[in-house]
């Protein structure tokens, strides 16, 4: 009876706006304590994973006959945290564990016979993979042949083609486990907890995985529910009571920002690309290094190359940018699935350039380069359009591919290219013939507020809507006609100002917006004009505040 009296308590202190965008959210009243909780509880025995059992009895059997582990990972920040959260709980078992990230450049995404190869030259006997070798049924039956045992960690769709051996992917079809959106990071995280199970794991050591998972699902956008939602609030609540990771614990220092108040928001743009900016520019192991070191000295070389190869990510991209936009016009003419050719740049931001252009024309976009009689193609998706299940269909055509719903990322001979655009695009032209608003521009918010709305209130109250990502996302809120003053650019940068929204009673309520400010400034003198913003406190000098973190600025009606 008391517990219920504190949870009616807790709702009853929450702003009804706050309300009503958890209801439509799909949170029922019965799931309220758990979601507000700051101690959530809602996780599931890692032996509930389909051949979790076997998994974890085939790798201590090879940890006990004193086989030479290989975590084998990915380039991406899900990949590296897995791999350093495997390499720190197995190196507790075995001094006779190492690790190997294929490039990004030159071996891609995945197993590759190669990469094989070159573990048995340097006498791995056991791989584990993470983040990764669901469908490498080639590549393991490859090892297997060499006498190299596998064991499959991932998370990625399913194909008809497996992997032979031992798969944990809570998306096999046979598997039972209550939830299917674990990241990578998430599906080793659970080996390492069934693991612990089984050997003496230090409970500190655990407590520190919780950081690298958390910074993993978020950066690897996967859903914010669930048990997904324990894990990244409990790591986070780590996090903000030392950080136990000391190479995170520096790269957040590095960052400027303050790890005792460190939201999901902070690792997704202030974190995430630097981790990201050392697989994109051609060494993922200076990650993985950050993360595994205990030597000051080492993790402040870490940190430094990890910075500058962000910096250098984002020259690259601009450029990328650039002339992707200018190639959009023509492309536009041959149909609504958009594939941009972008030779001579740095491939490990392509990725990324994919992602902007698909936000700026609301079309599924893969940009491709050329090297000699092959693409590499890469992809990023709209919501509504399940890019992985569009291409599988042509699966055929690939000389590799993989990736999920929202994207994707391939190699293909050039010969097949034109003949994959085509059907792409016809595809998306019968789906779209089926859903009208498929490709139309969206201009999504939760709940309608006027500037009055805006306080100090609202915005600690929406604190209770964290840990925010996919599926959970921070809230966008609409004000219609708003009254703009006060307005600034930052920086002697057009893309980014500061301005104050004025409410009926007088109040200036700050407000920043971080792109497109030119285009923005030019609508608020053109007329009367609705905004789309997040609302959030901003901190300075112990001064709380309210601020309005502009999304869009649109002519009055539009939405």
């Amino acid at each position: 009876m008391q517990e219920n009296k504190e949870k009616k308590a807790k709702v009853n202190n929450v702003p009804d706006v706050v309300l009503r965008i958890i209801k439509s959210r799909g949170i029922g009243e019965e799931d309220l304590e758990e979601f507000f909780s700051s101690k959530p509880q809602l996780a599931y025995d890692p032996f509930l994973l389909a051949n979790m059992r076997e998994g974890v009895d085939l790798l201590l059997k090879a940890v006990d006959e004193h086989k030479r582990i290989v975590i084998y990972g990915d380039y991406d920040v899900d990949g590296i945290t897995s791999t350093a959260l495997l390499m720190k709980v197995i190196g507790c078992l075995t001094d006779n564990i190492t690790y190997y990230i294929p490039s990004r450049l030159d071996e891609g995404y995945g197993l590759h016979r190669e990469s094989i190869d070159r573990i048995i030259e340097d006498g791995g006997e056991f791989i584990v993979t993470v983040d990764c070798g669901s469908t490498s049924a080639d590549e393991t039956a490859y090892a297997h042949e060499k006498g190299i045992e596998t064991l499959v960690t991932d998370h990625h769709n399913m194909s008809l083609e497996r992997a032979e051996g031992i798969i944990i992917n809570p998306r096999l079809p046979e598997d039972e486990y209550p939830f299917k959106g674990l990241a990578g990071v998430g599906v080793a995280y659970k080996l390492a907890l069934a693991v612990a199970r089984e050997r003496n794991i230090p409970g500190s050591l655990m407590a520190e995985m919780l950081e690298l998972a958390t910074i993993g699902t978020i950066a690897d956008i996967m859903p914010m529910r669930d048990e997904n939602r324990t894990l990244v609030k409990c790591g986070l609540r780590s996090i903000h009571l030392g950080c136990r990771n000391k190479g995170l614990r520096e790269l957040i220092d590095k960052s400027s920002l303050d790890y005792r108040t460190l939201k999901a928001g902070d690792i997704s743009f202030g974190i995430a690309p630097k981790v990201n900016a050392s697989g994109r520019m051609g060494d993922a192991s200076i990650g993985v290094k950050l993360f595994i070191s205990n030597d000051d000295e080492e993790i402040r070389e870490c940190c430094d190359a990890l910075i500058e190869a962000n910096r250098e990510r984002r020259r690259l991209q601009d450029d990328a940018y650039e002339r992707g936009t200018e190639a959009l016009d023509e492309e536009l003419k041959k149909g609504d699935f958009i594939i941009v050719e972008i030779n001579d740049s740095h491939e490990g931001v392509l990725g990324i350039v994919a992602g902007k252009l698909r936000e700026k024309i609301n079309r599924p976009v893969v940009v491709i380069s050329r090297n000699e009689d092959t693409y590499k193609g890469t992809g990023r998706s709209i919501p509504g359009v399940d890019l992985f299940s569009m291409l599988d269909k042509y699966r055929d055509r690939f000389i590799s591919f993989g990736g999920h719903s929202a994207a994707c990322g391939f190699t293909i001979k050039a010969k097949d290219m034109e003949g994959l655009r085509e059907a792409l695009n016809n595809d998306l032209r019968n789906a779209a013939s089926e859903d009208e608003e498929l490709l139309a521009m969206r201009h999504d918010c939760d709940v309608e507020i006027h500037s009055d709305d805006v306080d100090m209130e609202l915005a600690d109250a929406l604190t209770l809507l964290e840990p925010c990502g996919k599926d959970n996302e921070v809230p966008v809120f609409l004000i219609r006609n708003a009254s703009v003053t006060g307005w600034r650019f930052l920086k002697d940068d057009d893309k980014m100002a500061r301005f104050s929204l004025l409410t009926n009673d007088s109040r200036k309520i700050d407000a920043v917006m971080f792109r497109n400010a030119a285009e923005a400034y030019k609508a608020i003198n053109e007329g009367s004009v609705d905004i789309l913003c997040n609302i959030e406190i901003n901190t300075w000098r112990d001064e709380r505040k309210a601020q309005a973190v502009v999304r869009e600025v649109l002519p009055a009606g539009t939405i």
